[in-house]
């Protein structure tokens, strides 16, 4: 035979080098914040007060800065101003000499003043900018089945194989091997069976819980004749084309396989009196087996 928004300004008193103060009965989340530490060169109530009228007159009393001034008893300030979110937009220090510690209220809210000046869009809220989504990677390794119907002739044939894919959120690319074997058929007085060893190159979709899965395949076709007087065998070139569309589940996947091939092979008896056709169309259940799956 051949064949996938605030309350009020809240001014912070740190003490340094002591436990800090309570802070105010305020809500849980306040939302300007003026922090300066009572060693500070300077009467620190009084440098608290003009930075926050400098906020207030900025409309900045409900945005989410953090204003902190720092320092020793001598002579060194430094001043900070940031988002809640730690974006620093003003780091400054000054150096004082012992005369100059009573201007100092007025040098840091002067400093203040100047800077939301400069850039007033530091008086609001910080942007809430939406960072663009890490592409998710993928790989996926999967223990893969079928049974079809096959025709014409019309028969039954199973199939297992594994795949790999790996790719984006979306889109991926990937490659199978798999045999598949069929139920014999009928040939005359005897029958034909089909054994496909092949490899194929894909590329994948994901939407959701959906699958798409497209195949290219290729390798050889082993057609054995049986119940025959004299029995043979051929192995034949064979490629054809398979899609298949499923839902995830909780272990893999389940879906539809439909494959097809151009080519017109047939089984003929050697005296040549039986001829079938070798089936080129294929459609039934297919499921995934998820082995290693890495995002």
């Amino acid at each position: 035979m051949t064949v996938q928004r605030g309350p009020a300004l809240v001014i912070l008193f740190a003490a340094c080098g002591a436990p800090p103060r309570p802070p105010p009965a305020a809500p849980s989340r306040p939302d300007a914040r003026v922090e300066v530490a009572t060693s500070t060169c300077g009467e620190a109530h009084e440098t608290m007060v003009r930075i926050a009228a400098v906020l207030q007159a900025h409309d900045a009393a409900h945005g989410d800065l953090i204003v902190r001034v720092a320092g020793d008893a001598g002579t060194t300030l430094r001043l900070t101003v940031a988002h809640a979110s730690g974006e620093v937009g003003l780091d400054r220090s000054f150096t004082l000499g012992p005369s100059d510690c009573a201007s100092a209220p007025e040098l840091l809210a002067l400093s203040v003043d100047r800077f939301l000046s400069a850039f007033p869009e530091w008086a609001g809220p910080a942007p809430i900018v939406a960072a663009a989504p890490e592409p998710a990677r993928w790989i996926d390794v999967t223990v893969r089945g079928a049974v079809s119907s096959i025709w014409v002739p019309l028969g039954v044939d199973g199939q297992l194989g594994g795949a790999i894919d790996v790719g984006g959120a979306t889109h991926g690319l990937g490659g199978a091997v798999l045999v598949r074997a069929s139920v014999p058929q009928a040939a005359g007085d005897g029958r034909f069976q089909q054994t496909a060893f092949l490899v194929g190159g894909a590329y994948r979709y994901r939407s959701g819980p959906w699958r798409l899965r497209g195949e290219a395949r290729a390798g050889a076709l082993l057609v054995r004749g049986s119940g025959f007087d004299v029995n043979d065998h051929d192995w034949l070139p064979w490629w054809e084309g398979a899609v298949f569309a499923g839902r995830a589940v909780g272990w893999g996947a389940v879906g539809v396989e439909v494959a097809a091939s151009g080519l017109r092979d047939k089984a003929v008896t050697r005296d040549g009196l039986v001829s079938e056709d070798i089936p080129l169309f294929r459609v039934g259940l297919a499921g995934e087996l998820g082995v290693v799956s890495r995002r």
